[in-house]
Order: structure tokens, then C-alpha cells, then sequence
């Protein structure tokens, strides 16, 4: 049995991380999950985490590590990512995301 890859890219702004996520996807063949993305995805499928992001996003306020978390563990369960892979980019930020 064949695992899928996980990987997780990091790097300072501006460091070329988005070039390289298009490299890997291509290559691998992974899911290209950024927080940004999976962020407004979840708000706008109306989960529980979504809509909790959504309002930390509407007072542009920055969104709790909990609820990051909450976002990228959901994400990762749904199918795509068991089959494919996944390449997290912008995921852990912070120690507590880690």
C-alpha cells in the first residue's frame, strides 16, 4: 500500500515558496492546500469553523490558531487529500499551529 506524500512547505515572503508549491504539485501530483485559501473555502461552505474564520475575517482581525487548526484538520480528512497527497503552504505559522 502506497502512502500518499505530506509535505509542508516554509520560508520567508518573497522566498520563491509559491513557485516551488507548482513544481511539487506537478510532480507529485498533491493537493496545494494554502491557509488563505482553505480559509475562505470554509467560510463559504458555511462550516462551523468556516463561519467562525469568516468573522475574524470580516472585523480584519487575524483568525486564532484554534480555528486555523479546525480549518486545515478539516480539509485534510476530506478525500482528495488521503488519495492525492497534500502540500500544506503557510501552515504552521505559529508554534501552537505546529
Amino acid at each position: 500500500l502506497k502512502m500518499a506524500p505530506k509535505i509542508i512547505i516554509a520560508g520567508a515572503p518573497a522566498s520563491g515558496k509559491g513557485t516551488q508549491c507548482e513544481l511539487i504539485k506537478e510532480k507529485y501530483g498533491v493537493v496545494h492546500l494554502s491557509t488563505g485559501d482553505m480559509l475562505r473555502a470554509a467560510a463559504a461552505a458555511g462550516t462551523e469553523v468556516g463561519l467562525k474564520a469568516q468573522e475574524f475575517m470580516n472585523e480584519g482581525k487575524l483568525v486564532t490558531d484554534e480555528i486555523i487548526i479546525g480549518v486545515v484538520k478539516e480539509r485534510l480528512a476530506q478525500d482528495d487529500c488521503s488519495e492525492k497527497g497534500w502540500l500544506l503552504d503557510g501552515f504552521p505559522r505559529t508554534r501552537a499551529q505546529a
